[in-house]
């Protein structure tokens, strides 16, 4: 929920390692976003996260989520969406998705940046290519302490 607040209306997503896609069916099922592209590196856990979005819709199709397979950002076109969720990962994993691709890393708008560790180094990382850090929050999670990233590539207002 932390991170859906960081989302705003009409907005187009992608889920990086979507896992059970808590995040998008949220969001597409109370009108926040139109479109979730759904990603996972492995087909067995994006078929965990095809079983999730069907039950969830209680089986009816939705040509709200495509699910994809692929590595990081591999699976989508540059700018086909305006936010990009990356949550759950070490912040060293969080980084070598965005320098597997720096241009296309670019073409978004917004990133949600959950890292599970390293968060000093990957706010480093992004200050030193000039990203801006839009905001930050920590939101807990089974007793968790997790923090949230919102970055744009770029400096200036989203």
């Amino acid at each position: 929920m932390a991170m859906a607040e960081f989302v705003e209306s009409g907005e187009r997503i992608a889920d990086i390692g979507a896992d059970h896609a808590y995040l998008p069916i949220y969001l597409l099922r109370e009108g926040v976003s139109p479109f979730a592209v759904l990603t996972d590196i492995r087909p067995g856990p994006l078929e965990k996260t095809r079983e999730s979005v069907a039950k969830a819709l209680r089986g009816e199709p939705s040509p709200g989520f495509d699910l994809r397979l692929g590595d990081g950002l591999e699976p989508l076109g540059p700018g086909e969406v305006d936010t990009v969720v990356i949550a759950g990962m070490g912040g060293e994993t969080i980084i070598s998705i965005l320098e597997a691709d720096a241009e296309k890393a670019a073409s978004f708008k917004k990133y949600i940046l959950q890292p599970r560790t390293k968060t000093g180094l990957l706010e480093d990382w992004l200050g030193g290519l000039g990203w801006k850090i839009i905001s930050k929050a920590v939101a807990e999670e089974r007793g968790r302490l997790c923090d949230i990233i919102v970055c744009a590539p770029k400096e200036g207002e989203l």
